[in-house]
């Protein structure tokens, strides 16, 4: 499994060389975590995470052939050690906005658009 990750993993970044990938064991489970050099983060997170998610999937099927369970975990910021890469906290903002002025129940569904009369065709 590590020899496949590996290769996944040297083709898809700019710096391979950089590419770690330690393993452990984990409530029953074989964890590889994968250190990538922090320019190639992107590249294996991908577009709303498919990469990874990809990488994942393709582990789970090599895993499955192996009659093996596994967890791929990807280290935040590049560096050994680091907890596995999560969504940024959300920023609170310095000053509340406040919300203007809005109309209360029936004045609310009042002002609303009546869909159930028949619309004008154009």
């Amino acid at each position: 499994m590590k020899d496949f990750l590996t290769l996944i993993l040297t083709n898809i970044t700019t710096h391979p060389e950089a590419v770690v990938i330690d393993t452990g064991e984990e409530d029953g489970y074989e964890v590889y975590t994968l250190t990538v050099d922090p320019e190639d983060m992107g590249r294996v997170i991908g577009k709303d995470g498919k990469v990874i998610k990809a990488i994942r999937s393709l582990a789970h099927v090599v895993a499955i052939r192996q009659n093996k369970r596994v967890r791929i975990k990807l280290n935040d910021a590049g560096q050994p050690g680091a907890p596995e890469a999560t969504a940024a906290p959300a920023k609170t903002p310095e000053k509340e906005t406040p919300v203007k002025d809005q109309p209360e129940g029936e004045d609310l569904i009042a002002g609303a658009i009546d869909l159930t009369q028949d619309q004008p065709k154009s």
